[in-house]
This record gives C-alpha cells, structure tokens and sequence, in this order.
C-alpha cells in the first residue's frame, strides 16, 4: 500500500512539475491558503456579530448595513483568492508576470485591509471611515491587473 502511495504522489509531482512553474505552484497554495483562511476569519466575523448584537431591531440600521458590508467585503476577498488559487496561471512574459506577482500583493494587501476594516470601523469607531474604501480600491486594482496579466500574447 506504502508502494502504490509514494508511485502515485510522484506521479502527481512530475505532473505539476511539468505544467506548472515553481512561482505558479507557490502561488497558487498562497492564494489558496490564503482564501481559505479569510473565509475561516469570514465565519468568525458572522459569529462575532452575533455574539455582540443580538438584537438586530435596536441596533441603528445604517450601523447594521456598514456592519454588513464590512462582513461581506471579507467573504468576497476569500473568494477572490480561493478562485485564484485553483485557476490562476503565471504566464512567461516577464511584464506579465511581475504584473500578476504585483496584483496579487495587492490582493492580499486588500484582503488584510477589509479584516481591519471591519474591526476598526465595527468596534472602534462604529462609523465608515477610509479603510474600506482603500480596500475596495487595492481589491479592484489587484484584480484588474490580474486580469490584464493573464491574457495570452500571441507571438
């Protein structure tokens, strides 16, 4: 059985190894990784809220909708690098690739962002402030420049 495992696991290295690069096997667990772990802060965020405002009919409703939306920022970002994550594909030009490399610093950036948003603006001030705006922007910028990073030039 210990035979056919060890066969069968490098069986599927030589297989990544050959279609996928080292930088985008790297990538891809980050983003992954990643995803996973945001969606992971996403439930406990939803615990939190309700943990701490059980009454959603006394709380004032535009604090409810920012509380929300903050909450939801988070699951969008987890989504974004788990999808990342299974599909993204490095490609060989080097502009493109340090674009892609670049997008997803700024994904992650955003991501980070949003978590603290939500803290920040939920539990601190209890009211909207820049940060969320900065991570909807850095969000929007990673995912166009992946976008644009990821076309195939035809030579």
């Amino acid at each position: 059985m210990k035979i056919q495992n060890v066969q069968i696991n490098a069986f599927r290295g030589k297989i990544a190894s050959k279609y996928f690069s080292p930088i985008e096997q790297t990538m891809n667990y980050a983003h992954l990784i990643f995803g996973i772990i945001v969606f992971v802060v996403f439930l406990l965020t939803g615990k939190f809220m309700r943990w701490d405002f059980p009454d959603k009919e006394i709380i004032p409703q535009d604090f409810r909708i920012l509380m929300r939306s903050r909450h939801i920022y988070i699951l969008l970002s987890s989504l974004i690098h788990i999808i990342l994550g299974v599909y993204l594909q490095i490609q060989k030009e080097n502009l493109q690739k340090y674009m892609q490399i670049f997008a997803s610093v700024l994904l992650f950036i955003g991501s980070i962002l949003f978590v603290w948003a939500f803290v920040y603006e939920t539990y601190t001030t209890r009211h909207f402030s820049d940060l969320s705006r900065f991570a909807l922007y850095t969000t929007l910028a990673g995912t166009v420049l992946h976008l644009i990073g990821g076309f195939k030039v035809k030579k």
